[in-house]
């Protein structure tokens, strides 16, 4: 007799937490809805109106075309230094834009230390954040 009772309360303790875990599922589903029908709509027409271009990764400079940008890496053109390499200020033609050039330091390059910046560098350019500075060549 004792083994049908605790049988008992072992299948309602379940159907009290079967109905349990259904009424907890309901309330999350009703509670996460997103959005009505026209919040939806009004949400689609704003992807519309601003539409964004995909970027592509930055292109290729050419060594000379960015030594002659850097007067030869003069040493009056740098702007910083890091672990990885020295900045340098430069102006490319024919736009004549101001940007910053990169240079790997030579022991990094001939360890192939600096084998990876490149790849990084692709991922780099496709961010669009604004505390992010655009990336314009590699």
């Amino acid at each position: 007799m004792i083994y049908g009772e605790i049988a008992m309360i072992y299948d309602i303790g379940l159907i009290i937490l079967s109905v349990s875990i259904i009424i907890f599922a309901v309330t999350l589903c009703v509670l996460c809805k997103k959005k009505s029908v026209t919040g939806v709509e009004e949400e689609e027409e704003e992807e519309e109106e601003t539409v964004r271009v995909a970027k592509v990764s930055a292109t290729a400079y050419p060594l000379t075309e960015i030594d002659a940008a850097t007067d030869g890496f003069n040493s009056r053109r740098i702007i910083g230094k890091g672990r990885l390499g020295t900045v340098y200020v430069a102006v490319m033609r024919p736009k004549g834009e101001l940007v910053a050039v990169k240079r790997i330091h030579p022991r990094l390059v001939l360890n192939n230390a600096g084998f990876g910046f490149s790849s990084i560098l692709k991922y780099l350019s496709l961010a669009d954040h604004p505390h992010v500075v655009p990336i314009t060549g590699d």
